[in-house]
């Protein structure tokens, strides 16, 4: 019986619902020759194609087994997650720990040493902060674990140590990207949708970018942003594009999606010259903030397993190039890679 009673305003009667329903389109049901059945049932446009007697909704058994466990689209939002990020509930405990650490002004030298391909003494440096007998080594580290580095807590020192709390993931071991001779489809807002890209790989695309997303939507759980971050199965190589101003949302951002979406990279969206980006200082705008880039690229490379990628443009002003200028840069705080958008 349905709870609403009179009031209800659908049709109970599958029959009488037929009766009034459109003629269908066809006679073919494309889902239900792809995958075996068809979710619509009844309310399908090509119901003839898969309804029996009864108007009972019909299953190819065989194929649909072939089907079964495969995921055809991936990085989905959750309810429990979204739920999670509504009511910010979600943990950040690497973002947390680099945020603390640019807080207590020596996190971006002890980011250097660490990424710096040229750094004999990373190693050395890291297990000197860690040494209680280092006189003036801690830095970023020992400010984090003093109980008066701004009111944080102090890690308990009791019980065993885990590969995950003294090993930190180096640049060397990070996961790696070969995209030497393959064909990059660029990201593409409002027209590079997962439908798009199934057709560019279908014409020889390589690599795949989903949509510029933004970092605060992300955040709050916005299920039109999440839908920007889908991954078709036939994507082998995809990567996604975050834009955002500030480095505690983008390193947050980050770790977020490191933990919950399957993706190959994560592209910084430094090239977006709209009004509404530009003038909250996210895309092109970094380019002028030198400083809010620098500790976006190496608090997302901190918290990421997958390389990390940047897309600017030549420049912020007309006929005033700096991407020869900045590129070298970015390269020392971390990115894998450097996407130039020639005007």
């Amino acid at each position: 019986p349905c709870p609403f009673g009179p009031r209800c305003r659908f049709l109970h009667d599958v029959c009488a619902y037929l009766a009034a329903k459109p003629a269908d389109l066809g006679q073919r049901c494309v889902l239900f020759d792809t995958f075996g059945r068809c979710p619509y049932g009844v309310t399908c446009r090509f119901g003839q194609a898969h309804l029996g007697d009864g108007h009972q909704n019909l299953v190819n058994a065989a194929l649909a087994q072939q089907w079964e466990g495969k995921l055809l689209v991936r990085n989905s939002l959750s309810k429990d997650l979204q739920q999670q990020l509504r009511k910010r509930r979600f943990t950040f405990q690497k973002a947390e720990e680099f945020l603390r650490g640019l807080r207590a002004g020596g996190a971006l030298k002890a980011e250097a040493l660490q990424d710096s391909p040229r750094a004999e003494g990373a190693l050395k440096a890291e297990a000197l902060q860690d040494s209680p007998g280092a006189g003036g080594a801690p830095k970023a580290e020992a400010l984090q674990d003093s109980p008066g580095a701004g009111g944080a807590p102090s890690i308990p020192t009791l019980g065993p140590l885990t590969d995950e709390d003294v090993t930190k993931l180096r640049p060397c071991e990070k996961k790696k990207l070969d995209i030497q001779g393959k064909l990059y489809l660029a990201p593409l807002t409002t027209c590079g949708n997962l439908p798009f890209r199934r057709i560019c790989k279908r014409f020889g695309a390589d690599v795949t970018c989903g949509e510029m997303a933004v970092c605060t939507n992300l955040l709050q759980g916005q299920s039109s942003e999440w839908a920007l971050l889908k991954r078709h199965h036939s994507e082998d190589i995809f990567g996604v594009q975050l834009e955002g101003a500030f480095p505690d949302t983008m390193t947050k951002c980050a770790e977020l999606l490191n933990r919950t979406i399957d993706v190959d990279f994560v592209d910084i969206n430094v090239g977006c010259p709209i009004d509404l980006v530009y003038k909250k200082g996210g895309g092109c705008a970094l380019m002028t903030r030198s400083n809010k880039f620098e500790q976006i690229v190496r608090g997302m490379n901190s918290v990421l397993d997958v390389p990390v990628t940047v897309k600017i443009r030549t420049g912020v002003q007309e006929k005033v190039n700096v991407a020869h200028k900045i590129i070298p840069r970015i390269r020392e705080w971390g990115a894998s890679m450097v996407t130039v958008r020639g005007h």
